[in-house]
């Protein structure tokens, strides 16, 4: 796969940065996400990463990384680096236990958190990343087990999502708003659903606007002017469809409490 040219700019900033404050640290590193799905959209798609670590985190190495993080973002604003940094031994014991990494998106250190071989990410990562540096993903000894990465994803639509719907229909919350001026807000909640309701069905995944094409395939007639919708907004399109932002709010929600029921059915 031929990289994106702002792409390939962001990494060599970042490698060199790397190799400046932390030589010697990086065991491997693995693009997955929206790169790998050929979907990705400067200005619209972060660029996901794992990076695998040689040794465990010191303190003071991820102060470094905060910086190398935060003048990233801000040098390159339009291509936000949504990484996590795991160390090798951990990540060879993911088949028994979930591993720790540091995690940080948008040029800020979230966390520590936990990844899970029965996850989305994991999943992505084996399966779809691409090795920038380091063997290949596939080699990576841990299995997924679908039927515990479907439960997830069902638990993911009833307190994620479902609550999202639920504050965006509360009047009058910014998110009931938001629905209303903001075409990201409605591409996020239907094709975000559909990307789920794909995977469930498919056992893989796929990019967003995949997924609303998908759906357009599978659900009944009435919610392709939302999914025309959605892809055209995802695809950068802010031409809209509708000629009220009322229906189309209405559209979008009505077409979320269906596809989480048909994903919680399944």
């Amino acid at each position: 796969m031929t990289m994106p040219e702002q792409v390939q700019t962001v990494l060599d900033q970042y490698f060199a940065r790397m190799n400046k404050d932390l030589p010697g640290l990086l065991e491997a590193f693995y693009l997955f996400g929206s790169i790998s799905l050929a979907s990705f959209q400067e200005g619209v798609s972060d660029l996901d990463f794992a990076a695998v670590t040689c040794r465990p985190l010191t303190e003071q190495e991820v102060k470094v990384l905060e910086r190398i993080h935060f003048d990233l973002e801000k040098s390159r604003p339009k291509i936000s680096l949504d990484g996590r940094y795991i160390w090798k031994a951990d990540l060879e014991s993911i088949e028994d236990q979930d591993c720790p990494y540091y995690y940080f998106n948008s040029g800020r250190l979230v966390g520590l958190e936990r990844l899970s071989k029965n996850s989305v990410d994991a999943f992505q990562l084996k399966h779809y990343g691409m090795a920038i540096i380091g063997p290949s993903p596939q080699t990576f000894g841990y299995t997924i087990d679908w039927d515990v990465l479907t439960r997830n994803m069902k638990l993911n639509l009833e307190h994620y999502w479902l609550n999202w719907k639920r504050r965006a229909e509360k009047f009058p919350s910014l998110p009931y708003f938001g629905m209303l001026m903001k075409g990201w807000m409605i591409e996020w909640g239907v094709l975000g659903v559909s990307r789920i309701y794909y995977s469930i069905k498919e056992r893989d995944l796929i990019s967003k606007s995949g997924a609303g094409q998908y759906a357009m395939r599978h659900v009944p007639a009435r919610w392709q002017p939302i999914l025309r919708e959605s892809i055209r907004l995802r695809e950068g399109n802010s031409k809209s469809l509708y000629l009220n932002v009322f229906k189309r709010r209405q559209d979008a929600l009505a077409y979320m409490d269906y596809m989480i029921k048909e994903c919680l059915n399944e």
